[in-house]
């Protein structure tokens, strides 16, 4: 599916910068098509230097890009589409008329402009889609000024809330008309979330106050950055040109020196949506937020206003987010299953390397009857250091006399390449690593050469969708040599490598190369899949390499020498089996499994009722399911039932203050503790309960197997 992004990803540390619309008379005339007239509409026009800097990206992207594109019609008809649909990825600014006008000028023209430096037919559609937000805006404005109360909020209809593939809209009344739905949705959500009448009008009211402001103060860089994404995410998600604005920006989310919340967005359909939990940071730490969630409104302080964010700029949000270590903030969220709106209150923090560094704890497994242990090694992320802790940890542990290690690399997104391959040098010889192909099909294999791994006994390596880039290379390494058992779920998938480029003004990120495991396989697009798969509640169509748009593809190189042992591939089956067993009985996992199917479920409905009354009933219902399943689950552990919602809601809320971030919060049932500390019985989450029975399943079946062999 093809996902809204008009701007690059942001850590939340970063500022904005007003400006003035650009005006020329020249300007192609776009018609009203009776939509009537956008006050304060200017065309927009290039900047002098535009056209030149076009050419630049579009002489390197030819020249280096590992993905090698053709610019002729069909390219130009595909980035049509694609930036037709970047600027109105619901499908309900733009006119059909618009589209068709449009595509008949411009359709096969745009492969020749990108290569003459030429950028109408850029602005063209971007004048046109900022023209017609105004005066959509603008009658939304005037529809809330008439009164909410003459919208009708107990009709039969309903409201498609994934247009991604919708028509547009025939003419103007018919975009009045599927406004006017999206106006009743928008009440009834804010109507169930116990938001008053007053306040409900003030908040749509600014809303699109805001939009308004942002379309009339658009400057001539707005429209070339849209207009440069589009087509650089036309070779591969990660390529994008930064303007020496948004080159600022990216620098700051490089450092991670940062203050605000420690989270990455991205701008999808209007939201602010939550793609990463930066480890160590508030969000992370508060258990409260995880992939998929939207914001809507950010209030500072304990009482302050809160300020609607849907429909403004991306970075803009980021400012309103981000302030003074210490300070608080509070976050309404909009969960993508159409769970009720909640708020958020979070104290933002300075994030210090420090917060992503390895620690571990020893957690105590009773297993067949008697009592073991297994030391967990949790790493956020790959850091300069990242082997010397972690070895630091493997030697505490092996003094800790633990039967097996768990490498614990959810929701770990990457970083140092080289700190990857000292990795998987702690658990074993001199061994290549990955493999990396360049545009040119030059390979270079990557490696460890060290005199002997730090620790030589059972291991297993936990995984999650949020797990990438350098978690897939140590991941796949470990799991392709059988030197470890990878649980979890599957990967992200990032198997392609970077390299940032200085323009003659700003600067170009781009894909110059991409990974590929010792057996030849890509960890591009597919990740890597476990060998024993636990649920998440993260939706790999949602999240993932394989949910952008223009991933590159999964494909195969030559094997490189590597050494391999099938021991453990041999006791999948038996393994399997046993785990499977062992969770029927099991209360925290099933819990844990009944909450994402249930989140899952609601997630994928693509269209809600506007009678009021009848989403009421359905929210109460959803409601009372997740109490059911709480109650069920504490009559299995020996617990009192909630006496109701409110009851599980309030409990629900104090225990993720002491949660970490994983790729859903009820998968840190109970909390989990990342503390450094190896000397205190840290209390695990499920799936690391889990995850140590199973690397103790394995620790048996070998000694099964060696007494057989002994005694035969």
């Amino acid at each position: 599916m093809r996902k809204l992004v008009l701007l690059p990803l942001l850590i939340l540390a970063l500022t904005a910068q007003a400006g003035c619309a650009a005006s020329d008379s020249t300007a192609d005339p776009i018609p009203d098509a009776g939509a009537g007239p956008a006050k304060g509409y200017t065309p927009l026009v290039a900047d002098n230097d535009e056209g030149q800097i076009e050419q630049e990206v579009v002489r390197e992207l030819q020249k280096n890009h590992y993905n090698k594109v053709a610019l002729d019609n069909k390219f130009s008809s595909q980035l049509f589409d694609a930036y037709i649909d970047d600027l109105d990825g619901t499908h309900s600014v733009f006119l059909a008329s618009d589209v068709k006008r449009l595509r008949k000028k411009f359709g096969d023209q745009l492969d020749n402009e990108l290569k003459d430096g030429q950028t109408t037919a850029a602005f063209a559609i971007f004048n046109t889609y900022q023209k017609r937000r105004i005066q959509i805006d603008q009658w939304a404005l005037s529809r809330i000024d008439k009164g909410l109360d003459t919208l009708d909020l107990k009709n039969d209809e309903s409201f498609n809330v994934d247009r991604e593939k919708a028509p547009w809209p025939a003419d103007a009344g018919a975009r009045e008309a599927l406004w006017t739905k999206q106006l009743e949705n928008q009440v009834i959500s804010l109507r169930l979330n116990d938001i008053k009448p007053a306040d409900i009008k003030k908040r749509l009211t600014q809303r699109y106050t805001n939009e308004l402001k942002q379309l009339r103060q658009a400057e001539p860089t707005d429209a070339f950055s849209a207009w440069m994404d589009s087509y650089t995410h036309s070779y591969d998600p990660h390529t994008d040109y930064f303007s020496p604005r948004r080159s600022e920006d990216f620098s700051i989310d490089m450092n991670l020196q940062l203050q605000g919340i420690g989270a990455e967005l991205r701008s999808k359909n209007g939201y602010a949506e939550l793609v990463r939990l930066i480890p160590g940071g508030p969000a992370a730490k508060s258990g409260k937020l995880k992939p998929t969630d939207r914001i809507i409104a950010v209030g500072q302080g304990d009482k302050g206003d809160f300020t609607d964010v849907i429909g403004m700029r991306l970075d803009e949000t980021v400012q309103l987010i981000r302030g003074k270590a210490g300070s608080t903030v509070r976050l309404q969220i909009s969960p993508q299953d159409n769970s009720q709106t909640r708020t958020v209150v979070l104290k933002r923090a300075k994030i210090k390397l420090k917060d992503q560094a390895a620690s571990s704890s020893v957690i105590d497994v009773k297993h067949d009857g008697h009592k073991d242990k297994v030391g967990v090694i949790t790493l956020p992320s790959f850091y300069n250091g990242t082997a010397r802790d972690v070895k630091k940890q493997l030697i505490q542990l092996k003094k800790e006399d633990v039967d097996g290690i768990i490498l614990d690399l959810r929701n770990d997104g990457g970083g140092a390449l080289g700190e990857a391959m000292k990795l998987i040098g702690l658990f074993m010889d001199s061994a290549p690593g990955v493999q990396i192909r360049d545009a040119k099909g030059n390979i270079q294999v990557l490696g460890d050469r060290n005199a002997g791994a730090v620790y030589d006994g059972p291991l297993a390596v936990m995984t999650n969708r949020l797990s990438a880039s350098a978690s897939e290379i140590v991941a796949g390494a470990l799991q392709d040599y059988g030197r470890a058992l990878v649980i979890g779920s599957q990967t992200f998938g990032k198997g392609t490598v970077q390299t940032l480029l200085p323009m003659s003004k700003g600067q170009l990120k781009l894909t110059e190369a991409k990974f590929y495991r010792v057996t030849g396989k890509s960890t591009q697009d597919r990740g890597v899949t476990p060998d024993i798969t636990f649920p998440s509640a993260i939706d790999p169509k949602k999240i993932g390499e394989s949910a952008l748009p223009n991933a590159l593809p999964w494909d195969t190189i030559a094997p490189t020498s590597y050494p391999h042992s099938d021991q453990i591939a041999q006791l999948l089956g038996q393994l399997k089996r046993e785990h499977q067993q062992r969770i029927a009985d099991d209360p925290d996992f099933q819990y844990l499994v009944k909450r994402i199917q249930l989140a899952r479920k609601e997630s994928e409905k693509t269209s809600v009722s506007l009678d009021i009354d009848k989403r009421r009933a359905e929210q109460n219902t959803l409601q009372q399911q997740m109490l059911a399943l709480a109650n069920a689950h504490r009559k299995a552990t020996g617990k009192a039932p909630y006496d109701n919602y409110k009851a599980f809601e309030d409990a629900q809320d104090k225990a993720d203050t002491n949660k970490a971030g994983d790729d859903t919060a009820d998968e840190t049932l109970p909390a989990q503790d990342t503390t450094s500390s190896t000397s205190k019985r840290d209390k695990p989450d499920a799936y690391q309960t889990e995850a140590a029975q199973i690397l103790l399943d394995m620790i048996d079946a070998f000694v099964a197997e060696q007494n057989q062999q002994n005694a035969a």
